[in-house]
Order: C-alpha cells, then sequence, then structure tokens
C-alpha cells in the first residue's frame, strides 16, 4: 500500500508540474508576442502618423498628393530606422501606389484579406511578404477630402522568430525549475506523507490488538493529525460520551441563538409595522383630497385633516361614524346608492362616483368626486379607502359651458332664421327695382341726360351686387337646411376649371393678372351638380384675385391623389361633417387654386368657411367687387364648402401666415372622389 500510495502522488505531481509548465510557456511566449506586436504597431502608427501628418502640411498648401517630391525617400527613410518594419507605402484615395521603399514592398493591391485587426490595422497576405500586419493612415487635404493613405506594415515572420527564440529560453528555465520541483515533490511524498501513513497504520493495528490506551503520533499534516485523533478517541468510550454530550450542547445553543435572532427580528417587523402605520397616518393628513377609511362593519376608522374643512365635520365625530349615517348627516342626495355602490367595491377593484351633499357648518352645496378601493388586511377583513375630491368647481364650470351651449345654439339658430327671412324679405323688392332699372335703360333711355344715365347705371351695378348677396343669403340658407336642389350628372373636372376661368378673364384682365392651368391629363369623371360646383370653384378663384395683388400670378392645378378618407356618396342630404377613416385607399381628384395674396393666418385658417367671416382688418378692405382687398359678405367660402360637403369632398386652405409686405400666398385645395371612389384601389401609395 506504502508503494501504491507514492506511485500516485508522483504520477499526481509529475502531471501536475507538466500541464503548469506547459501552460505558463504558453502564456508566457503569447504575452510577449502580443506585447512586441503591439509595440512594433504602435511604433508604426507612430511614424506613419508623423508622415501623414507632413504630408498634410503640404497638402493644405494646395499641392496634390502626386505633386510631392521627394516621399519615396521619406518612406525609405521609415523603414532604415526601424528594422522591423518591412515597407512603408503612400497611395491615393482610388489605392493606387504613388511613392514607396525599396523592395521588398507587397502590392496591396493584390493582397488578400485575412482579418480586421484593429482600427486602421489589417492582417493580410502578401506573396511578396507573405503574412502582413498593414496600419493604414487616410490623408486628408485642406478641404478634409480623403487624397490618399500612408502604409506601414511588417512581417509575421519576426514575431514568429522572436517567439520561438523566446520559447526556447523559456523552456531551458523552466525545464530547470522541473527538475528541482519535482526533486522537491519527491521528498515530500516520503517524509510527509508515506512515513505518517505508516506510523497511524501501526496505531490502528494497537487499537484491534485491545490496546486502547494509545497515543496519536506527532503529524504535522492537520487531516493526518485529525485522523489520528480520531483513532485515540475510539479507546475510550467515555470519551466518546463527553464528545456526544458537548456535541448535544452546541445544538442546542445554536437553537437558542436562532430563537433569539428570531425573536429580534419580530421586534423589528413589529416596529416597523408601527412605522408604516405612523407614516400612513402622516400622509393621510398631508394630503389635499379628503379621505376616509371603513371596516368591515362600514364603520368609519380613519379620517385625515382634509375630510374636517370638506365635510365640515371634526375628525373625532366623523371617526365614531357609520358610513351610511355619514351620509345621512350631510343630507347627501341619493344615500341609499351611494351605500350600495360602497357595498359593490370588493378588494383589487375600484369605483367612482359623484357625490352632492350639503356642508352642515355653512350650509353650502358641494360636489365630491370620490373614488372607493378596498383591501384585505392583516386580519383578513375587508378596508375600503375612499379619495373625495373637491369637484365643486368643475361641476359649476360644466353647467356654465351647457348653459353657453345652449345659448350658442339659441344664437345660432335665429341667425340662421334671420338669414333666411332677410334673403326672401329682400329678394322680391331687389327683383322689382331691378326690372325697374332695365326699363329705364332700355325704354327710357333716350329720356334721361347723360348725368341721369350715368345714375342708373350706378344704381344698376349696386342692385345686381346686392342680388348676388341676396343670392349667396338663399344659398347658405339652402346648404343649412339641406334643401338645395342639385342636378347630378357626369363630367371631367378639367371642363369645369377651363368653365371657371372663362368666366373669370374680365376680372383677370381688369386686375392685370395671370391665371395659369396646369392640368393633368387622364383624370377620371367625377359626378356633382355642374352649375354649383362651377358656383363654388368660381368663389375660390375669386376669392385668390380679390387678395393678389395686381399683376401676380394665380395657378389652378388639378391632379389624381388616393387617400384612406372614404367618400360620401351623392346627395343633397349630406351632412358635410362626415369622413369615415379607412385602411383602404380611395382615388380623389385634388383641385388647388395657389395664389400669390397677402396670405391667410394660421388661427383664421379654420374659421374662412364660417359664414360672414372676413379675414383682416375691416377698414383695410376695398368695396369694389374684384378691388384688391374687397370685402363681400363673407358667404362665399361658406357656400365652397357647403357644396363640396354634399358631394362627399372637402375643402381646406394652407398658407405660411399673413403678410400684407411679404406676400406669402395660399393654396386652397378641393377634393372630390371620383366616379368610381366607392371602391378601394389596390396601391400602398398615397398622396
Amino acid at each position: 500500500m506504502q508503494l501504491s500510495l507514492q506511485k500516485r502522488v508522483l504520477l499526481f505531481s509529475f502531471l501536475v508540474l507538466t500541464l503548469t509548465i506547459a501552460g505558463n510557456t504558453w502564456f508566457s511566449v503569447e504575452s510577449f508576442r502580443r506585447n512586441y506586436r503591439d509595440g512594433v504597431l504602435k511604433r508604426c502608427e507612430t511614424l506613419a502618423g508623423g508622415l501623414a501628418r507632413q504630408i498634410e502640411i503640404v497638402l493644405d498648401l494646395g499641392l496634390s498628393l502626386g505633386e510631392i517630391n521627394g516621399l519615396s525617400d521619406r518612406c525609405q527613410a521609415v523603414v532604415e530606422n526601424d528594422p522591423e518594419i518591412a515597407y512603408c507605402l503612400i497611395e491615393n484615395d482610388n489605392g493606387k501606389l504613388l511613392f514607396h521603399s525599396n523592395d521588398p514592398f507587397p502590392k496591396i493591391s493584390s493582397a488578400v484579406f485575412i482579418s480586421d485587426f484593429h482600427g486602421n490595422v489589417n492582417f493580410l497576405k502578401t506573396s511578396e511578404l507573405n503574412k502582413v500586419y498593414d496600419l493604414a493612415v487616410p490623408l486628408h487635404d485642406f478641404d478634409d477630402d480623403l487624397v490618399g493613405r500612408v502604409r506601414v506594415g511588417f512581417q509575421e515572420a519576426i514575431l514568429n522568430r522572436l517567439a520561438l527564440d523566446h520559447l526556447y529560453q523559456a523552456l531551458l528555465f523552466l525545464g530547470g525549475a522541473f527538475a528541482v520541483m519535482f526533486s522537491l515533490v519527491v521528498l515530500f511524498a516520503r517524509r510527509d506523507l508515506v512515513a505518517p501513513v505508516r506510523r497511524l497504520c501501526e496505531m490502528a493495528s494497537q487499537i484491534s490488538s485491545g490496546k486502547f490506551k494509545v497515543q496519536s503520533p506527532l503529524m504535522r499534516t492537520r487531516e493526518l493529525a485529525v485522523l489520528g485523533d480520531a483513532l485515540e478517541g475510539m479507546a475510550s468510550s467515555l470519551r466518546e460520551r463527553d464528545e456526544e454530550i458537548l456535541k448535544n450542547c452546541q445544538e442546542l445553543e445554536k437553537t437558542n441563538l436562532e430563537l433569539q435572532s428570531s425573536y429580534e427580528r419580530l421586534e423589528s417587523i413589529s416596529s416597523e409595522l408601527g412605522r408604516s402605520r405612523e407614516l400612513y397616518r402622516s400622509l393621510l393628513d398631508d394630503a389635499t383630497d379628503a379621505i376616509l377609511v371603513c371596516d368591515e362593519d362600514d364603520n368609519i376608522i380613519i379620517a385625515n385633516k382634509a375630510s374636517e374643512t370638506f365635510f365640515g365635520l371634526s375628525r373625532e365625530r366623523i371617526e365614531k361614524m357609520n358610513y351610511f349615517s355619514f351620509l345621512e348627516t350631510l343630507a347627501c342626495s341619493d344615500v341609499e346608492l351611494q351605500f350600495e355602490r360602497y357595498q359593490m367595491v370588493h378588494p383589487g377593484t375600484s369605483a367612482d362616483t359623484e357625490i352632492h351633499f350639503v356642508r352642515p357648518s355653512d350650509r353650502k352645496s358641494l360636489v365630491g368626486w370620490a373614488v372607493k378601493s378596498a383591501i384585505v388586511g392583516r386580519d383578513r377583513k375587508r378596508l375600503v379607502q375612499i379619495i373625495i375630491r373637491d369637484a365643486t368647481s368643475e361641476e359649476e364650470t360644466r353647467l356654465n359651458l351647457e348653459r353657453a351651449a345652449r345659448e350658442l345654439e339659441r344664437l345660432n339658430q335665429m341667425k340662421n332664421t334671420f338669414l333666411g327671412l332677410a334673403s326672401h324679405e329682400l329678394k322680391t323688392p331687389l327683383t322689382i327695382i331691378m326690372g325697374y332699372l332695365e326699363l329705364l335703360s332700355s325704354e327710357f333711355s333716350d329720356q334721361l341726360d347723360e348725368d341721369a344715365q350715368d345714375m342708373v347705371l350706378q344704381i344698376t351695378n349696386a342692385s345686381e351686387r346686392l342680388s348676388e348677396i341676396v343670392r349667396d343669403m338663399l344659398d347658405v340658407s339652402m346648404l343649412d337646411s339641406k334643401t338645395i336642389d342639385l342636378v347630378s350628372q357626369e363630367v371631367d373636372v378639367n371642363d369645369l376649371v377651363n368653365r371657371v376661368a372663362d368666366r373669370a378673364k374680365l376680372d383677370l384682365q381688369q386686375r392685370r393678372q395671370t391665371l395659369h392651368l396646369d392640368t393633368a391629363d387622364d383624370l377620371p369623371p367625377i359626378r356633382c351638380d355642374v352649375d354649383r360646383m362651377v358656383q363654388a370653384l368660381g368663389n375660390v378663384l375669386g376669392n385668390a384675385i380679390k387678395f393678389t395683388p395686381d399683376e401676380g400670378l394665380i395657378t389652378v392645378r388639378t391632379r389624381l391623389v388616393h387617400k384612406t378618407r372614404t367618400p360620401e356618396k351623392f346627395s343633397q342630404n349630406g351632412d358635410g361633417v362626415q369622413c369615415h377613416i379607412s385602411e383602404d385607399l380611395f382615388p380623389y381628384v385634388e383641385i388647388a387654386v395657389v395664389d400669390q395674396g397677402i396670405g391667410i393666418a394660421e388661427e383664421d385658417q379654420d374659421t374662412i368657411f364660417e359664414k360672414f367671416y372676413e379675414i383682416g382688418d375691416v377698414e383695410g378692405h376695398s368695396s369694389g367687387k374684384v378691388a384688391f382687398r374687397s370685402r363681400g359678405a363673407g358667404l362665399g367660402l361658406t357656400i365652397v364648402k357647403g357644396v363640396v360637403a354634399i358631394h362627399g369632398g372637402a375643402v381646406w386652405v394652407e398658407s405660411l401666415g399673413y403678410d400684407p409686405e411679404a406676400m406669402p400666398g395660399s393654396t386652397f385645395y378641393v377634393l372630390l372622389p371620383t366616379l368610381d371612389g366607392s371602391l378601394p384601389v389596390e396601391s400602398d401609395q398615397s398622396d
């Protein structure tokens, strides 16, 4: 057994020392190789960076990289100053070699890329120098444009040769160390392991033969000493009994310490719970909302300071009341309903309700918004927390808004009624006036002098202007009441645009303005009332003429777009406000009227389509029909919006703002569904 144990120890020691020395040798060689390689790369980076900075100084003077003289000598100087550097090259931004050191140097264009080492360093394989580490430093001219690179590299063969030399030295040194250490292991195994085990075997033999009074030999190893003590303890049963009692006492002491630690933890938890309760009470008192906590019997057990002020009752009185009695004391308008909703709150759920009550202290009617939530306490009983926020001012605001909305609705109805009544009442006398004016102009013109004829002409023009306003008022009235008559027919959009442009020729000539038509070809037809649509588009174009300076340019564009807006069917009962959004795309014809006028402020762009609305200062408007910034009745765009809406379309305006000096202009868009617009198109693009 002695011989077998000794062999095992020596074999194990041999393997451990061999593996340790091999690992250390590999680590040493690899560390030497990595450090030497990093040092050479650092020198390459320094030399290449210095050469690059010198070249960039010359490039900043305006010379090109190929016009610099002496760079080949500088490359050769870099190689000669450091024997480990194999080459130094300078190439342009396309990789063409311009300058280089003496042979051998690699052809970078034919080199094989192996790996990206790090940063600007690549590991390449070349036919001239085999495997090399290549460092590339970019060159930039005075415009910071890349014009070339400085390449410096060294061969991997240098590293391999130096690493091999280092390996031989390490093996020589570690081989000697191995011999010394293995000799020490042999000596240790014989003296401190095999010999003590032999003595312990002799002691075990004495115990087995009946000699219990034995003494353990002196052992230098702790494990063997423990074994010797164990063998010595086997000789005496009394000693074994004492050791068992000692062990039981130690276990009892450990158990007692654990009990004491558990008690201390319970004391700490109890103190923490007390602090948490005080903290909860402090948070309740600091809260701005009234907070009540009810137990499972619906009794209020906690009330914060805010509840005293809000309900007009002392905290002591509130905390002695049942929640139902508390609601009765406040003269709550619906006590049974509030209490029923309170009882429906279960752990994990919450409920919101509005409470109307009268504060007893000043008999003031208040409104509170109560949020109820329930939890389960430590005794497995339900607790309900009620947070009541003062919503009196919000309720008053809501009621005021409702009254204001009703008043606005009444005023709007009165305005519509007046609009319809005024337009009908003005139409009849205006027709009579225009009839007599026509009679004077035709039948009695020879009886009137020149001044009288001029007055009749002015009256006729004013009557026609008034007639247009009355007609617009009638149209608006019919649009509001949805009683307008429409004649549906298929029409080409470009024909509508041309008709509108023809009607506006005189106005354009009077203002010396230019109208440019940019109409798209092959537009699908639309279905509309032609007269009403010409009227709407004419109002948009007339608006552009009025607010564009003389000699200005107005452009009308048409194109086909696709929108996710679902087109409404052609109907005289369309409400003009429906706009259903779909994931599909639908075809629309877009008509855009672009002017170079005074523009429209952002806050006015949504309100200009309202009745009687005019942008800008009233005093700044002219009274002429097409004069610059002439003021009308404010119904033209309202008619545009109504007519387009009942055709299932939309109208809006885009402008950079209102500026009479800079003239930012405006663009009015009219969107009309095509004849087949009810069917989506197969397209994933939308304008």
